[in-house]
């Protein structure tokens, strides 16, 4: 058995876990679920060496136990499989297994013995083929995992901790892995893991724990759970309030149009999105959708045809063109596109507001107030409920839906009137869609603009008024949401064909209408 006994563990101000008490059954499949920032990572990390609790203490087979290091987790019977594989592309796979473990005879690496040791073990536990001979930088992501995990079992552990070990592989590469972790098990290995899928959680684990805002809620056995009491447990409110409701409507008046609007790979658009509206648009990797969404932003330069916000019409030549007629953009992409690594969450939150005219972070001669961006990015970081609370923090060590609250919250401040997101949710937890979902519509209560580009049909019909397909670079739509159902949406975007839905539907008057 291993666990926790009252653990807390802070990071400066930030506290991570707070008196956590849980306990792994030898032999079982233990999974950790929760939100990004939960404290699930630091949870198994504490478990594993990497963090040094606070306050209270680790147990094993019922004694308490101190772990300073990753190699005293390791001498005590525990591995470790964690997202940053520690392997040297350069050397075969037999050597990253052995590194630090190898047979020597006569002074020298007996490298015969090193592969029938490790052989060993793969029949032991009916490992997947991996050709061990050859240099890991060579392998898939997915052989690269195994042989990780190869490299734990050869050091005898008891106990494997897995950090979101599907991560970064395939479905069918996920499903391999999870033949093999439950072959662990089956021979009388411990298992830990963290995980986002919750379908993962119920394929795979035997018992489930909840974590959140550092503090476990939920611990239960699979069996007696399901995914509706999980995702409760990781928001903390129930299930109905997943999509926030409405509380306004959208006006008559058109916050932003597009006349004939075409670019490479995307055929000439007509679409107005009305101001307080939540404008869906749906399309499959490669359809179209991520072009209109650049268009619209000044990200890529259309061809021909006009943008206009409002009444004007905008003279588009780039991403400041954009931006000074009243248009922000959430790109796909936040780590590459919309941060920037290594400076603090006050200085990425207050870009645009820095960045306008009057600005009243700049004072003459172009000084920055400090005192005022640090004021208005705690207003941000205080509304959009980022964590840490820090807006000195930098924002690469956010998780990665508080990341894309400060993407968002960005423009928030700016108070751009037409907002273009595109797949604001990707890559973030239950927890941190549902805080998007709810900024959204306040800003669409508001009277913004909103288009909200996504490849997840469930949330377009959770969120938008209405929702418009792309094609094959086609524009088809848009149509009502009552028009509309996950069937009939997944139709669209799969095959074109406008048959199982009305006519395309417009705004007008004050309602919804042809």
């Amino acid at each position: 058995m291993i666990g926790v006994d009252k653990v807390s563990v802070r990071f400066g101000h930030t506290l991570a876990l707070k008196n956590v008490t849980l306990h792994i059954a030898p032999g079982t499949i233990h999974a950790l679920a929760g939100e990004n920032g939960s404290g699930k990572s630091t949870l198994l990390k504490v478990l594993g060496g990497v963090v040094l609790p606070t306050e209270g203490t680790v147990i094993m087979d019922g004694k308490p136990i101190v772990l300073k290091s990753v190699r005293e987790a390791i001498e005590r019977g525990i591995g470790l499989v964690f997202q940053e594989l520690s392997l040297f592309p350069h050397l075969s796979g037999f050597a990253n297994i052995g590194i630090g473990k190898e047979p020597h005879r006569g002074g020298f690496i007996n490298n015969r013995e090193l592969q029938r040791s490790i052989e060993e073990v793969i029949q032991r536990v009916d490992f997947p083929q991996v050709d061990l001979t050859r240099p890991v930088g060579s392998l898939s992501i997915a052989e690269q995992q195994m042989v990780e995990i190869l490299k734990c079992l050869f050091r005898s552990p008891s106990v494997i901790l897995f950090d979101e070990p599907t991560a970064s592989l395939t479905r069918r590469e996920s499903s391999a892995l999870i033949r093999t972790m439950k072959q662990l098990r089956d021979t009388g290995y411990t298992i830990a893991f963290v995980s986002h899928h919750l379908d993962e959680v119920f394929e795979l684990a035997d018992w489930v724990s909840v974590l959140r805002d550092g503090e476990l809620v939920l611990s239960s056995a699979v069996s007696n759970t399901d995914q509706d009491q999980l995702l409760q447990a990781m928001l903390g409110k129930p299930l109905t309030d997943f999509y926030p409701s409405r509380h306004g409507a959208p006006s008559s008046h058109v916050g932003l149009r597009l006349k004939r609007v075409a670019a490479e790979r995307l055929e000439p658009v007509d679409l107005d999105v009305y101001e307080g509206e939540v404008l869906g648009i749906a399309g499959t990797v490669g359809s179209g959708a991520n072009i209109l969404a650049d268009v619209m932003a000044g990200w890529k330069l259309a061809l021909r045809g006009t943008i206009s916000v409002g009444e004007r019409e905008v003279r588009m030549h780039g991403p400041a063109d954009a931006l000074r007629a009243g248009i922000g953009y959430v790109p796909e992409d936040r780590r590459d596109e919309a941060l920037f690594p290594g400076l603090s969450v006050s200085t990425n939150g207050t870009l645009p507001l820095v960045s306008k005219s009057k600005s009243p972070l700049v004072r003459r001669g172009g000084i920055l107030r400090k005192l005022e961006e640090q004021r208005s990015a705690g207003e941000l970081v205080k509304q959009l409920r980022v964590r840490p609370l820090s807006t000195t923090t930098a924002v690469d060590n956010l998780s990665g839906g508080n990341q894309q609250k400060v993407v968002m919250g960005r423009w928030l401040l700016r108070d751009v009137p037409c907002l273009i997101l595109n797949n604001p949710t990707k890559g973030i937890d239950v927890g941190a869609k549902h805080d998007v979902y709810e900024h959204v519509m306040a800003l669409a209560d508001s009277g913004h603009t909103i288009v909200f580009v996504s490849t997840y049909n469930a949330e377009l019909l959770g969120v938008a008024d209405r929702i418009a397909v792309m094609f094959k670079g086609k524009l088809l739509g848009p149509f009502m949401r009552a028009e509309l159902d996950e069937e009939r949406l997944l139709r669209l975007t799969m095959t074109g064909s406008t048959d199982s839905v009305g006519d395309p539907l417009s705004f007008e008057g004050g309602h919804y209408g042809t």
